[in-house]
Order: structure tokens, then sequence, then C-alpha cells
């Protein structure tokens, strides 16, 4: 029973989504052919809904112009999930339930983790045991797809490593995410009961009497409270309209107007200290000492560049399956 309302606000936001096709086009329009498999609406639907869920900076309604871009957004990832699998079919790749226990286990061991603890930061993290689990297999995916068909070795050197401990040194992250090095986002979000209480931390915040990320851990009910209002790697186009608004006209730095968003009232600020990394940069968990010495930081930055440097592989390999495949996209 406790799971029925959950099912009801799923079935509700895609019947939003849907509208105002009907209800034969959320069940029955096919939206993409990938060679000669199908996507239909409700399967991008039913995928945006669990984004939405996820981020609830983001809000959708019938006839946001966001609705279609996000929808478009999510298809083009499920086509490249739809190519991986088909690739790893064609390659006999699997990767197995036992595997993926395995490094589970070297995970914890490595982190000193129970398995309690580990649950307990995935949640942190915004990740059930089960999505993780996926994540992992995904990965492993890649890498093994990479492994057969790139014939590059991912390489990085101690000249590239010691060079970004230079230019770094003083934003170096100190703690590992289980998820790997995060994204710091540039849009600081608090969400509060009242509008009144807004104006007054607001008022607060721009006098310089508190910042803007320990008003967001004490104050805020909203997304990435704990993080000091960070919303990670949610970018100004994908918030709800009012809320752009309103984070474009403050200036950089500065906190913005309060806006309405469900019955609460939400400060916005543009964080000036920070631009839109064009790699995923890594947010340091906790500030690094003054003279942090690169031993202790080299290990984080090879697997920080490593990553960089295989996402760029492995886009460029994703690149050319879509050139060689017959995808119809009718979205």
């Amino acid at each position: 029973m406790p799971r029925l309302p959950k099912i009801f606000c799923i079935l509700g936001l895609l019947a939003a989504l849907a509208a105002p096709a009907g209800a034969a086009e959320l069940v029955d329009r096919v939206v993409a052919v990938v060679n000669g498999k199908l996507i239909t609406l409700f399967d991008v639907n039913t995928k945006v809904v669990d984004v939405v869920q996820r981020t609830q900076g983001v809000a959708l309604k019938p006839g946001d112009p966001r609705v279609d871009e996000l929808r478009r957004q999510m298809l083009d990832s499920m086509i490249t999930e739809m190519l991986i699998e088909d690739e790893a079919a064609r390659m006999k790749i699997n990767v197995s339930e036992t595997e993926i226990d395995t490094q589970i286990d070297e995970l914890k061991k490595k982190n000193s983790l129970s398995q309690q603890q580990l649950v307990a930061e995935l949640a942190k993290e915004g990740l059930t045991l089960k999505q993780f689990r996926q994540r992992m297999r995904d990965d492993s995916m890649r890498k093994r797809l990479l492994g057969f068909m790139v014939h590059r070795k991912v390489l990085v050197t101690e000249d590239e490593i010691r060079d970004y401990y230079e230019k770094n040194r003083g934003n170096l992250p100190t703690a590992k995410s289980l998820l790997g090095p995060k994204v710091t986002g540039t849009i600081g979000f608090i969400m509060v009961p009242s509008k009144k209480q807004a104006d007054e931390l607001r008022a607060k915040i721009n006098s310089g009497g508190m910042s803007f990320a320990d008003a967001a851990k004490k104050f805020s009910i909203g997304p990435g409270r704990d993080q000091g209002g960070d919303l990670g790697d949610v970018q100004a186009k994908d918030l709800a309209a009012p809320l752009r608004d309103a984070l474009k006209a403050a200036p950089a730095g500065q906190v913005s107007e309060p806006v309405m968003l469900d019955g609460k009232a939400v400060l916005l600020m543009q964080r000036s200290d920070k631009a839109a990394p064009a790699q995923p940069a890594p947010a340091p968990v906790a500030a690094a000492p003054a003279g942090g010495s690169y031993e202790g930081a080299r290990e984080q930055i090879q697997e920080l560049l490593y990553k960089q440097k295989f996402d760029k592989i492995f886009q460029e390999y994703i690149e050319n399956l879509r050139s060689k495949a017959v995808i119809e996209v009718k979205l």
C-alpha cells in the first residue's frame, strides 16, 4: 500500500507530459526506431518522470516548452543505451551479477565500509543500492566495449598529473566519493516555507551577514541542503521558467528575488567564483590543507584525468556507432 501514492503520482505526471496528445499516444506512439527496435513515447516519459522526481528544482507542467527538450535529451540517451546494448550483444560481452558482487565487495573493503554503511553512503549520493549496481554494470560494459573496439590505451602521464596538481593546488579533492569525482554546480538553491523568510534571508546574505551555503544548510527545505544549496550539474536551462528568469535577473554572486514554487519561496544565486566546466572537474569534499602533498593527491588526480580522457574517447566511439546504425527519430 505505501507504494500506491508514488504510482499514482507517476501515472499523473505521465498523463500531464502526454497532454494534449491524448491517452492513446501515451502508450502507442513510436518515437524512435534503432536498428529495427522501437522506443515509445511511454518509455521516454517514464524516464523523464524519474529525472523530475530526483531533481526537485525542476518543475514541469503541461505546455512547458522544456518538456519537449527534456524528452529529446532523454530519447538521445536511450538511443545511445540501445546502441551499447546491441554492440555488447554482438561482441558477446556480459557483466554478471557475481562480477558486480565482487566489485562491491572490493569497494567496501577499500573504503572500510559495512553493507549498512555502503547503503548509507549511497543514500547521501542520492542512489539506492540497486541503482548503484546498475551504474557499476553500465560502467563495466563501457570499459569492456572500449577495450574490444578501441585500440587506444587511455594513458595518463606523470607530467599531466603534476601539471594538474600545480594548477589546482588550492582546490584539490581530499576525500573520495563512491561515485568518483563530482561536478560542483554553479547554481545555489534555497527553499523556505514563506516569502517573508526568503526576503529576510536574501537581505542577510546580500549584506554579507551570512553565506549562501550556511543559510542553505540551516534553513533550506529544498534539494542540495546538505551541500550548501548546491544543485550539482543542474544548469539554468534545466530550471522552470520563473526560476530561470529570476536567476538571470540577479547579478552574479547576489541572491535573486524570491520566487514562489509549489507554495514555497525559492532563492537562487549564480556563483561568481566558478564557471561551468567544459569537462567534469572535482569538487573538494573539504578544503585541502595548505601545502597538501603531491603524493597524497596523486591517485585522485590520476582517476579524474583518466575519466576525462575515457569519456572523450568513448563519446567518439558512440558517434561512430551512430554513423553506422539505422536510426529513425519521430519525436
